[in-house]
């Protein structure tokens, strides 16, 4: 009988009941393990419990947690075959990895894959930026880092959630970022290109959604080890607003302020005096300038459970 870990997300009000409905489901099939986190404790645990030999980590959370785990699993030269296998069930407020691994509820299909080790081999890419305290640092993502829009929509929202709860807090944020689009001077360099101007977005992608249900970049895939860089330049109001209905969408957008690359590095710096914040799977993490480069095949990844 295989192992599981079911690290909960604490912050969500449910988190009590969530356990219980994993308990319910899983525990006749599986030696089960079940924590509910307190602040960042995900990355600690799925740490320890891969240690101890478990054969599954199920994230149960939004982006935020499953980015803990995963940088509790996976670091450079990692051996995969050690490492276990990631599930995620989606019990947060974005749950931008979870479109894009089409991660949901169905427990059958869940068990099934466990039990036939039916994963995908998935790419995890690394950002090294400067945290909030001023020092060099690095950690893993699997979903996407942006400037522009996602800082400011977590921005705007954090303080929102003070009033009401956090999926309304997250869409009004989302509206009111529409109408005041982020005014940024970005340098992007990868080992083929290179370009300085003004833009509102610029993001990393190994997944293709951001902002809680953006599909930014609707041709990433997370186990073709590449990244795709996507950035729109400097908007009018009215322009962003045409363009982003398209980026909801999940389309690909043809125009002359949105550029789509394909890159395994790349190196984002602000132009002047400010720099800019970085939203990494979710959190906000720290400033610019950010290196990121792409690790193939580093972690195994549970998809579609819907």
């Amino acid at each position: 009988m295989k192992k599981v870990t079911a690290i909960i997300c604490g912050k969500n009000k449910r988190a009590a009941a969530m356990r219980e409905e994993i308990e319910l489901n899983l525990l006749p099939h599986f030696q089960l393990v079940t924590y509910i986190t307190k602040k960042n404790t995900a990355t600690q645990i799925a740490r320890e419990e891969a240690l101890k030999g478990t054969d599954v980590i199920l994230s149960v959370g939004g982006d935020g947690t499953a980015n803990e785990v995963v940088n509790g699993l996976v670091f450079e030269n990692s051996d995969i075959s050690k490492l276990p296998a990631l599930a995620v069930i989606p019990f947060g407020t974005g749950n931008d990895l979870s479109r894009t691994i089409h991660a949901g509820f169905n427990y059958k299909k869940l068990i099934e894959k466990i039990n036939n080790d039916d994963y995908i081999i998935a790419d995890v890419a690394s950002a090294s930026y400067t945290n909030h305290e001023g020092q060099r640092e690095t950690r893993f993502f699997v979903n996407i880092a942006d400037i522009g829009l996602g800082p400011s929509v977590i921005t705007k929202a954090e303080k929102l959630a003070k009033k009401m709860s956090g999926s309304l807090s997250y869409m009004l944020s989302a509206v009111a970022t529409l109408f005041s689009p982020p005014k940024m001077n970005i340098r992007l360099i990868t080992d083929d290109f290179s370009i300085e101007c003004p833009m509102s977005i610029i993001c990393v992608a190994n997944g293709i959604y951001f902002g809680s249900g953006f599909g930014i970049s609707p041709y990433s895939k997370i186990d073709d080890g590449l990244l795709d860089v996507v950035f729109i330049k400097k908007l009018t109001t009215a322009q962003f607003v045409s363009q982003i209905k398209k980026i909801r969408q999940s389309k690909l957008v043809f125009a002359d302020q949105v550029s789509y690359r394909k890159t395994d590095k790349c190196r984002i710096e602000s132009v002047g005096e400010r720099e800019m914040e970085i939203e990494l799977d979710g959190e906000l993490v720290g400033t610019t300038p950010i290196d990121v480069k792409i690790f193939s095949s580093s972690v195994k990844f549970f998809v579609d459970t819907k």
